[in-house]
């Protein structure tokens, strides 16, 4: 394992929280995965979709949290569409990016790009296991099923799709995304397998400014 120090253990991420029955959902699912599969990545975290993960920064907390919270000052909560299970990146996940057309939600484009501009002064290289949300166009907005695992065990994706969709499980189809938080993660070693080692607090939350759209599809 390597040494690292104090500071270099500490890494942050900027998450967008679901509404509370999403996050009650993925909460009971993580932990029925795990029972099952003994999969503890997704159980790990809070619920959430990311919007900059496990970021390493040489920034003091109480500058990254100011930098992040002006940047929000102007953002208007929107309605935010889970449109079903999808495969990517190695893992699976409920697909937060697009509108039910299939086009790119621009809430959610213009939400992980106010979040890199604030975040890309400050954050140190990195190097994500599937995209780095830091990097425009390449990161894909989804709420976690199963993820890090899988790229240990890709031969348990099928198993894996057929037992979540076997749940019939019907999460909201919409909700107003319009909170906003910031996480401090700690690892032994970011190198090796974190999720099983990792420890997280909470920062701080902000609320999108509340928008006139009425959400029309909440389930």
């Amino acid at each position: 394992m390597s040494v690292q120090t104090a500071a270099s253990s500490v890494r942050y991420g900027v998450f967008l929280r679901p509404d509370p029955r999403t996050c009650a959902l993925l909460t009971d699912l993580h932990l029925l995965l795990r029972q099952q599969y003994g999969l503890v990545s997704c159980a790990a975290y809070p619920p959430h979709a990311t919007l900059a993960g496990n970021v390493p920064t040489g920034a003091p907390e109480d500058e990254l949290a100011d930098r992040i919270g002006a940047a929000l000052a102007d953002t208007s909560a929107f309605t935010a569409y889970n449109t079903g299970i999808e495969k990517g990146g190695g893992g699976i996940g409920f697909n937060l990016h697009d509108l039910p057309d299939g086009s790119p939600n621009p809430g959610i484009t213009n939400l992980l790009d106010v979040v890199r501009r604030a975040m890309a002064p400050v954050a140190k290289p990195m190097d994500h296991y599937r995209a780095n949300p830091l990097d425009p166009g390449r990161f894909r907005a989804h709420l976690s099923i199963a993820s890090h695992e899988l790229l240990l065990r890709p031969e348990l994706r099928p198993e894996m799709l057929d037992f979540v969709r076997g749940l019939a499980w019907d999460p909201p189809h919409s909700f107003t995304a319009d909170t906003v938080s910031l996480f401090r993660f700690r690892s032994p070693d970011w190198h090796a397998q974190w999720w099983r080692h990792m420890t997280w607090g909470h920062v701080r939350s902000w609320r999108l400014r509340p928008t006139a759209a009425v959400n029309l599809d909440a389930a």
